[in-house]
């Protein structure tokens, strides 16, 4: 990706005279061609580039794109810089555009809301006149004059299912601005194509009003976390398990001691996130015989206080009959940050903080929910409070926010006595409603 990237960009630059060189890409995009006597322009391009990382490469390409209106070199900036975010899949991408049917731009100009994103006639065409054989005239015929294409169609002519995420986007804001759709319309298509897009994590939302009608732009529906769980490692009912690389490269770990006392998930967490069917499929494949009483079982094992034990007795007895299949797993004692025994000769580095969470749930959408439940440990040290020991709390929930995880905390005393059951399904209620956990 990074080499078709620097490609174009040469590509772009190499027709221009040394002169040019000394002047337009600074003007443009801010990169200083070096000079030098005797460097051919390749020479002078490669080493201006040689400097950039692949994301600065990017933001050069596509302010390049921009003044010359080259869609090629966009698209490769545009995906270098979407690389490490959710992808927009082409199933959904498919069933938005059977959302829209036959009819992608309503009101609006078909291909004027086309080609402002995508190339459908050659430049020679478009100064010199046609032979009626372009994907402009095509469109014309076939989705204005006579409407005999399907909007999924027309994707698969102009290449909207393997573009960037940004330029789909863009397409899809327009398709739903007023000038298309208004009033009624405007909302019905607008709320078929969300549940659509939730799926891959985003959705159109309000961004404005023109003359009283809404404006919607794309965006993620929430932040969430980025990259995939690798290593799931939870449920400890005894000594912290010591940890090894089996291929570093690879990001595999392997016990060394304490197997025996965690489990370990190692499977794939989708889309959809972890739910307790998947974790009970798991259990059940691990030993002939295992079934979901039986992982329960094992879980509370793990449990390390009565208000830790409440909260989860409290969570399926509320919701795992209303959600089912679609009730996600609520991890207790999962490992976060891991220090080998070596760190304990280790005098001038501090070991790692919130190296276990007392809950996880893995939700939909990358999001990752940490529940906390605080006894007096979490404030104190020798039985006295400690200012140094609430720090290091609120510090370390401080990193995990920043890195998209949401962080909530309970007083033990709220986990405890008749109003405790109350507490906790009123918290997981609200939760459910704001990352939309229904039954699937």
């Amino acid at each position: 990706m990074a080499t078709d990237l620097r490609a174009k960009i040469v590509g772009f630059l190499h027709p221009m005279s040394h002169t040019a060189l000394d002047i337009e890409p600074i003007r443009i995009a801010g990169l200083d061609i070096p000079r030098g006597d005797g460097l051919s322009k390749s020479q002078r391009i490669d080493a201006a580039l040689d400097g950039l990382s692949e994301k600065e490469m990017a933001q050069v390409a596509l302010k390049l794109a921009q003044e010359r209106g080259d869609i090629a070199l966009d698209e490769a900036g545009r995906k270098v810089l979407e690389a490490d975010e959710p992808p927009l899949t082409r199933i959904t991408r498919r069933d938005v555009a059977r959302v829209f049917e036959h009819d992608l731009a309503g009101e609006a100009d078909l291909i004027e809301m086309v080609g402002r994103y995508f190339k459908i006639v050659d430049p020679w065409e478009e100064a010199f006149g046609g032979t009626g054989k372009s994907l402009r005239d095509k469109i014309d015929r076939h989705m204005v004059r006579n409407p005999d294409w399907s909007v999924e169609f027309l994707f698969g002519e102009i290449g909207a299912f393997e573009c960037s995420r940004a330029r789909f986007a863009a397409l899809l804001e327009e398709a739903v601005h007023p000038l298309a759709r208004s009033g009624e319309m405007q909302q019905q298509t607008v709320a078929a194509l969300n549940e659509i897009l939730e799926r891959d994590g985003y959705e159109l939302a309000v961004d404005g009003d023109v003359s009283g009608h809404p404006i919607y732009a794309f965006r993620p529906t929430v932040r969430g976390v980025k990259g995939r769980p690798k290593n799931l490692i939870f449920a400890s009912r005894g000594p912290k398990p010591e940890l090894g690389f089996a291929d570093a490269i690879n990001n595999d770990i392997v016990i060394l001691s304490g197997e025996e006392s965690c489990l370990v998930y190692d499977r794939a967490v989708g889309a959809n996130g972890l739910l307790w069917s998947d974790l009970v499929t798991w259990w059940s494949e691990q030993a002939v015989g295992s079934d979901a009483a039986g992982l329960g079982k094992r879980l509370q094992e793990s449990l390390a206080s009565a208000a830790e034990r409440k909260v989860f007795a409290t969570y399926f007895k509320a919701y795992r009959t209303t959600l089912g299949d679609g009730l996600p797993a609520l991890l207790p004692q999962v490992y976060l940050h891991y220090d080998p025994a070596v760190v304990k000769t280790l005098r001038h580095r501090l070991p790692l903080p919130r190296q276990r969470m007392d809950f996880l749930l893995l939700l939909p959408g990358r999001q990752r929910i940490v529940i906390e439940v605080d006894g007096k440990h979490h404030f104190s040290e020798n039985e006295k409070p400690s200012l140094k020991i609430y720090s290091e709390m609120v510090s370390a929930d401080r990193e995990l926010r920043l890195a998209g995880y949401e962080v909530y905390r309970f007083g033990a005393n709220e986990m405890v006595g008749d109003g405790a059951d109350v507490v906790i399904q009123d918290f997981f209620d609200k939760l459910f409603r704001l990352h939309r956990v229904t039954n699937t």
